[in-house]
């Protein structure tokens, strides 16, 4: 499967670059997986990937800048040159810059992918609770988070974004998993509970007691629950329209039989 991520990479200021550094490593690394291409902002011409282990080949098309307010038609036209059999967006809501205009832009992707009949999944790390917002504000938060919705799959990484999206729009596509643990190299997690904290998505969490740590490290500890995750839904995905496109063959032989 070539498999298209959009995401803010290479690592930066930004705290999702260093999660998607892990995302793609691990993708790339999948058997089923075949080609990565890579969806990114300008700054990587100037950065790199970093990638040292074996994987698949990653194909790397810059196609977004900052705060572009263009960045939703620049995206979907290199989805459309590109070709991918599926497309993941690792999507916070600074993806696109500070700008909430060209960051609000960027949740009608998976609309555009729905309409082009291509495979997606959104991993979604911040959910907009609506109810933060007043009048018009609130209006647009909603339909936004109703545009990110229409991605065949969504994974979440915080429980509370779980059940927001179950209980105020009834969302049943979705899927909690824990959010990463990065544990630096040549680390072990018995150095990292004497310290009672660790990095999580660039942030340093404190914790109050060792058990406290040594019990979320064994939980959180590897991404690869994330990829595995995504690679069963698009499964379940191709096996869903495989179905209902056989199904509407059978109707369309028994209305011209």
């Amino acid at each position: 499967m070539r498999l298209a991520i959009i995401t803010n990479y290479p690592i930066s200021l930004d705290r999702l670059g260093d999660y998607a550094y892990r995302l793609i490593k691990h993708f790339r690394q999948n058997e089923s997986i075949s080609e990565i291409v890579l969806l990114t902002n300008d700054a990587l011409e100037k950065k790199g990937l970093f990638f040292k282990e074996s994987g698949c080949k990653i194909q790397v098309k810059p196609c977004w800048v900052m705060n572009g307010l263009l960045n939703v038609f620049t995206i979907n036209r290199a989805i459309k040159e590109t070709k991918p059999d599926a497309v993941l967006f690792d999507f916070k809501k600074s993806m696109f810059g500070d700008n909430k205009v060209a960051n609000g832009l960027g949740m009608a992707l998976p609309f555009l992918c729905r309409l082009k009949n291509i495979s997606n999944i959104a991993v979604w790390h911040e959910v907009y609770d609506e109810d933060q917002f007043k009048s018009v504000t609130k209006f647009f938060v909603r339909r936004l988070n109703k545009l990110m919705q229409l991605a065949d799959g969504i994974v979440v990484t915080k429980v509370s974004h779980e059940q927001l999206l179950k209980e105020k729009y009834n969302a049943k596509h979705i899927t909690f998993v824990p959010q990463n643990i990065n544990i630096p190299e040549a680390q072990e997690v018995s150095q990292l509970t004497k310290l009672n904290q660790i990095s999580n998505f660039g942030d340093i969490i404190e914790y109050t007691t060792t058990e406290e740590l040594s019990r979320e490290t064994k939980e959180l500890i590897s991404i690869n629950k994330v990829v595995d995750v995504c690679m069963d839904m698009f499964q379940n995905i191709a096996k869903e329209k495989a179905y209902l496109y056989e199904k509407k063959v059978k109707k369309f032989i028994l209305e011209t039989s």
